[in-house]
């Protein structure tokens, strides 16, 4: 496994709350893209970020938090069921999961049970977050790259 440290600046986003299991967000991405489309905010240089709080295997399903944000300018104000929030800068392991999104979590077990215990580093007191970096519309389930940052500090 390829994991990369990288340091992130905070990240100003518009985003809608998902509460339920990681396989049912795509009404709040639908909320949060038709607000900022019909806004006219969706440009080219718009970063899709999935903020994942909770791990599937400890939280029951009905009680899973997710966020399905995307970056605005300083002056977006929220409105509705899209808010704004700041993504927390600070280190991050990164590393590209290839594939459908329903196999993240395989990339997630690799990254935690694998990679982590032998690095330097612990986690963060800090949510998940995933880059997409390809449209899913547009893009074979196959061919999905996203890039998984979690949250660490060096520890040892």
């Amino acid at each position: 496994m390829n994991v990369t440290v990288k340091t992130l600046e905070p990240i100003r986003v518009a985003f809608v709350r998902h509460m339920g299991p990681y396989n049912e967000v795509g009404k709040a991405w639908e909320t949060v893209c038709m607000y900022l489309g019909k806004e006219g905010l969706l440009g080219p240089d718009a970063q899709f970020i999935g903020v994942c709080y909770d791990n599937p295997e400890v939280t029951p399903a009905d009680k899973i938090r997710y966020d399905a944000c995307i970056t605005v300018a300083p002056e977006f104000q929220g409105e509705g069921p899209v808010g704004v929030q700041v993504l927390a800068g600070g280190a991050y392991g990164v590393t590209t999961h290839e594939g459908p999104y329903h196999k993240l979590n395989e990339t997630y077990a690799k990254l935690y049970g694998q990679w982590l215990p032998q690095s330097t580093y612990d986690l963060r007191n800090e949510p998940s977050l995933e880059f997409y970096l390809n449209d899913p519309n547009s893009t074979s389930p196959e061919d999905l790259l996203t890039d998984i940052y979690t949250p660490i500090t060096h520890v040892k």
